[in-house]
């Protein structure tokens, strides 16, 4: 299979996602396979064994679709299927994510923000480790957790006098998108833009209470972007339970893995 067959695959995978069970609100939108059209449910059909198939709705159908891939189903098909079955099982861990606890949010303090524009410094730079210690001594960080993206590394180390500071903006999304270099001023984060850079797109926010405290919690599902990245699908869970607070991971949140490479 070309890669450009596999990008358009991976971004038809990559817009929504489970093995979901329980009963709940949060109704996120998923990618239709084949055309990536924006839905909020899509029948899909796989391969069971070498001459049979069957077809499931997703979300409806994904006790079903679990019990297939317990079985062995999912070693079937071509190797788009095989994408396709991964791209449902995904849709299924992501749907339950967000619904695994039935209890309402008393407080809301992220759905009011616009992730799609968000400032970098709003957000953990790199999940586990805090500008302060990135700043002082990077090594002392924990690794960088897996599935979730990792500002940190589009740091630069150069210092800021052999920059010019006019080459410099804002960091933050724009438009779901962020591609450039950060540099630490003294003063706070700022970025030199460029297009060519690595960076990261965000497919969507959902928000839900995805840790059955009572504050509202934001979803963000990115994927990175750039010469030489692979498409893959990273998942940053946020909240915070007044104004006035910074964003921060979800504390007691059992984060799903996406892809070929999660536990099945």
């Amino acid at each position: 299979m070309s890669k450009t067959t596999c990008c358009f695959l991976l971004g038809t995978v990559l817009t929504v996602h489970a093995t979901a069970f329980a009963s709940h609100d949060a109704k996120p939108y998923f990618s239709a396979p084949y055309t990536g059209k924006k839905v909020r449910q899509y029948d899909i059909t796989l391969p069971l064994s070498r001459h049979q198939k069957t077809t499931f709705s997703i979300p409806q159908d994904c006790r079903k679709l679990n019990s297939r891939l317990l079985e062995g189903s999912g070693r079937w098909g071509t190797r788009i299927e095989r994408r396709l079955w991964i791209k449902a099982d995904d849709d299924c861990r992501y749907l339950n994510f967000l619904q695994q606890y039935a209890e309402h949010a008393e407080q809301d303090f992220v759905s009011n923000y616009d992730f799609y524009n968000a400032k970098i410094s709003d957000l953990p730079l790199r999940p586990g480790c805090d500008l302060d210690l990135l700043l002082r001594n990077p090594t002392a960080c924990p690794p960088s957790m897996p599935g979730m993206p990792n500002f940190s590394m589009f740091m630069s180390n150069m210092p800021m006098h052999q920059r010019q500071p006019k080459e410099l903006e804002d960091c933050r999304f724009n438009n779901g998108v962020f591609r450039g270099y950060i540099y630490h001023t003294g003063t706070g984060l700022r970025c030199r833009k460029d297009q060519k850079a690595p960076g990261y797109r965000i497919l969507s926010v959902d928000f839900a209470n995805v840790n059955g405290d009572k504050c509202q919690d934001a979803v963000l599902r990115m994927m990175p972007i750039g010469r030489g990245e692979r498409p893959s699908l990273l998942i940053l869970p946020l909240t915070r339970c007044s104004e006035t607070e910074k964003f921060s991971l979800l504390p007691g949140s059992d984060y799903p893995r996406f892809g070929p490479t999660a536990n099945r």
